[in-house]
């Protein structure tokens, strides 16, 4: 989503006064983009890793809000250079346990059995079963007469 900033062009100008004379002479401008208390120049600018401006001549700073997408992993991690948060390990699931099982891998229990794949559950909490008991059939009691 870009967000339109209106920002106020900053001028400095410079004034020189020559000796002997009572009018001041232009010596340099400088014109940039003020966005949010702090100038920047003409052009590309990123006032942090999130966040992408533009200063245009006319002094205004077009900014775009980066939104991030769902990375896939119970160990995400942010990294201030990156926007988004990475993830180290690449796609992972947890298990109700809390052990990490990485994406496609199945992981086992004596109760249960636990699988990551693109179907889970948010993408970051396992799908497990639980181990079901064989059913014993045992032979009736003998009748008594």
């Amino acid at each position: 989503m870009y967000h339109t900033v209106l920002s106020v062009c900053l001028l400095a100008l410079v004034f020189l006064v020559t000796k002997g004379q009572d009018l001041p002479v232009l010596a340099t401008s400088a014109s940039g983009c003020l966005y949010h208390g702090k100038h920047y120049p003409l052009g590309p600018f990123k006032p942090s890793a999130c966040e992408p401006c533009h200063c245009t001549s006319s002094g205004q700073a077009y900014c775009a809000i980066v939104d991030c997408f769902y990375g896939g992993c119970v160990d995400a991690v942010h990294d201030p250079d990156h926007c988004c948060p990475v993830c180290p390990n690449g796609r992972n699931c947890q298990a109700p346990d809390g052990t990490i099982i990485k994406h496609g891998d199945t992981y086992s229990t004596a109760d249960m059995t636990c699988h990551c794949s693109a179907h889970s559950f948010g993408g970051t909490r396992a799908e497990c079963a639980l181990k079901l008991e064989p059913i014993k059939i045992v032979d009736p009691l003998p009748v008594v007469s």
